[in-house]
């Protein structure tokens, strides 16, 4: 069941506290996770002033983890708002500001349509260049088109690819799944697949 509420503030409060109990147990228990906006139109994401990025240890070294995902409340009928995803930004990067080039990202902008001759409105980018017979393609300019990308996948790809310890320890396998089935179930009309 998708995320409904009788004012934009009962939608945006629990996907929030979702995401954050989430994030707290796995990247930061140190950063906050909120909402930047007022109304029926938020973004989420790690606030010191506009925004920060997390710093995590990789098997390679530091990099630093920027999440940011706009939200809408819209009205649904007379008397509810249901929560909807407008765009999604997850970012690793060698440095912290929030101006750093990405060395990966995974986007996806709700904006843009079939209609619309222009990217993938899901998609992941990177920092480098993939050969294509004697030509490169730059990756941190093409738009390689992904499915939905949720934020359990991308914590799957840091903990187990890039060796980040979780704070949560060895339960983290259990922690993700938790977090997608209540996403699913909770916050969205389609069901968990095992």
């Amino acid at each position: 069941m998708p995320i409904l509420g009788r004012t934009p503030d009962e939608c945006f409060a629990p996907f929030r506290d979702h995401m954050a109990g989430l994030l707290a147990a796995t990247l930061s228990a140190t950063e906050v996770l909120n909402y930047v906006g007022h109304g029926a139109r938020r973004t989420l994401a790690f606030l010191r002033g506009e925004g920060t990025t997390v710093p995590i240890r990789t098997n390679d070294g530091a990099l630093y983890f920027y999440l940011s995902q706009t939200l809408e409340a819209v009205k649904e009928g007379r008397k509810n708002y249901r929560l909807r995803t407008l765009q999604y930004w997850y970012r690793l990067q060698l440095a912290p500001g929030l101006n750093e080039q990405a060395l990966l990202r995974w986007e996806y902008d709700s904006s843009l349509s079939a209609d619309t001759p222009t990217h993938c409105r899901h998609h992941v980018q990177a920092a480098t260049n993939l050969a294509i017979g004697r030509e490169l393609l730059d990756l941190n300019h093409a738009h390689v088109p992904t499915g939905w990308v949720t934020i359990e996948e991308v914590l799957r790809f840091l903990i187990v690819d890039l060796e980040v310890k979780p704070l949560c320890g060895e339960g983290w396998p259990a922690k993700l799944t938790e977090s997608e089935q209540a996403f699913y179930e909770k916050f969205t009309s389609k069901r968990y697949k095992k």
